[in-house]
């Protein structure tokens, strides 16, 4: 695949599933090379996977991490060595992209996984090869080595922009926005990524017919010069009214049925929301995105009733049938959380090989205090490498949770040693760390994940107290 100087790949977004069995067997080797930190034999199994299979972007993520923790602690990169490389291969960019991907793999990103040069390269190459989600990678690469760097910020976010994912483009301007408030281009792009992904999420296209749903002319006007800016309540509710005008007519129209309940979702009047989507969802034949829709929603109103709910019971101590009241609160709470296990269980039994809907099915068993069941779930889970870290936490906590400290520890430690960045995951990471080695009698290890901590955020959970009063304030 990878020696046709012009072909394009298909698919950016092979599966290991997908690999050729040899190629399986080279990633499984890989990963057991990556459970017992051997990072350099790791890299050299995935570089050869890559070789023959580019798109396998999940294998492309491990391959980044593995030369990200085997470069740990080295110093003296060859700077001018590296640049050299590079600059040799930035010709042949337009005519053999791959071949461009693949020695970039091999020669400078093995050995310098944050290289701005490479990867910017990188990126350039795989938009050739009609890769768009390797050159995603590449410059979410740079901004994860060098958060500060703008101008990859820039360069994500009008990526993001030109492929029409609007919500992903409007976090990374916002992030600019975040660190330099004088970028005007930055807010301003900001601003049109958030209103453009509010257009595109209800379905409206950049001709106008969008305008065609609010009654109100003049309204409409104003919303485009105004930069396309997020609708109003007054708006939404003017596009309720037309859609219900519409599903009067034809109330088995499916496009109808699921406009109406996002729109009654942007409104945060969720239970109508939901008999839309439960409707849509019937429509649809049971579109598997549609029924995880139906479910999301459904927790929110069950949770707003249980809120409600807790609110009463803590509000009026005194009512006379307030034992009544907190009867019924702890059968809602337990009846909700036994219908989202088994409706988790229900969508693993169709989907076995989902590790999303393990890790949700193993999440709500964690919240039963079902830590045994939810470990078979989780370990399963974490073969994703989206949700590794996630899962490794919970597991954590399930181990903790059964005294088994020592297993709990393995799993924190592997995961805050695969994260580069200190994102409110790895203080959660930490504290729980912490925590654990607390309760394990390790004063030291203790205070050390703490301290990691307050280094950063003074204000995180109750660190501030616990760390000062080891030093005795």
């Amino acid at each position: 695949m990878a020696e046709e100087a012009t072909e394009q790949i298909e698919r950016d977004d092979i599966k290991q599933s997908e690999l050729p069995a040899n190629l399986q067997k080279l990633y499984l080797k890989a990963e057991s090379a990556m459970e017992l930190r051997n990072w350099g034999y790791a890299v050299s199994l995935i570089q050869a996977i890559l070789t023959k299979e580019p798109a396998f972007l999940d294998g492309r993520k491990r391959l980044r991490l593995a030369a990200i923790k085997n470069n740990e602690g080295k110093k003296g990169i060859k700077l001018g060595a590296e640049a050299l490389k590079v600059l040799r291969m930035q010709s042949q960019v337009k005519k053999n992209p791959l071949t461009v991907i693949a020695a970039l793999e091999k020669d400078v990103l093995g050995d310098d996984p944050y290289n701005a040069q490479a990867n910017e390269l990188l990126y350039e190459a795989a938009v050739v090869a009609g890769m768009p989600m390797t050159g995603g990678f590449a410059l979410e690469t740079v901004i994860e080595g060098d958060p500060e760097n703008l101008k990859f910020y820039h360069k994500l976010g009008d990526f993001y922009m030109e492929r029409e994912k609007y919500e992903q483009a409007a976090v990374t301007f916002g992030k600019i926005v975040d660190k330099d408030r004088t970028d005007l281009n930055a807010a301003k792009k900001y601003k049109d990524a958030t209103a453009r992904g509010s257009i595109a999420s209800q379905k409206w296209d950049s001709d106008g017919d969008w305008r065609e749903l609010l009654k109100d002319k003049d309204a409409a006007k104003d919303l485009e010069s105004s930069s396309r800016a997020a609708m109003t309540p007054e708006m939404l509710e003017a596009q309720a009214a037309q859609l219900l005008a519409e599903y009067q007519e034809d109330n088995n129209n499916l496009d109808v049925s699921k406009r109406l309940a996002a729109t009654y979702e942007e409104l945060e009047q969720f239970e109508t929301a939901l008999q839309f989507y439960e409707w849509a969802y019937h429509l649809s034949g049971k579109d598997p995105a549609l029924e995880k829709k139906v479910g999301s929603i459904r927790e929110i109103v069950n949770e707003n009733y249980l809120t409600n709910l807790r609110a009463f019971v803590e509000e009026n101590p005194e009512h006379p049938d307030i034992e009544q009241y907190k009867e019924q609160l702890k059968e809602a709470e337990q009846s909700q959380l036994d219908a989202l296990i088994a409706e988790s269980q229900e969508r693993v039994d169709r989907n076995p090989t989902d590790n999303e809907l393990r890790f949700e099915l193993g999440s709500r068993l964690y919240r039963a205090e079902k830590y045994r069941e939810a470990i078979a779930h989780l370990q399963q889970a974490k073969r994703s490498p989206n949700l590794r870290i996630k899962v490794m936490n919970m597991l954590g906590q399930c181990y903790d949770k059964m005294n088994m400290t020592d297993l709990a520890a393995n799993q924190f430690k592997e995961a805050i040693d695969e994260m580069q960045v200190m994102d409110e995951t790895k203080k959660d990471l930490l504290y729980n760390l912490g925590l654990l080695n607390e309760k394990m009698g390790k004063e030291e290890e203790y205070m050390d994940a703490l301290k990691e901590i307050y280094a950063v955020d003074y204000g995180y959970k109750d660190v501030a107290e616990r760390v000062e009063k080891s030093y005795g304030g």
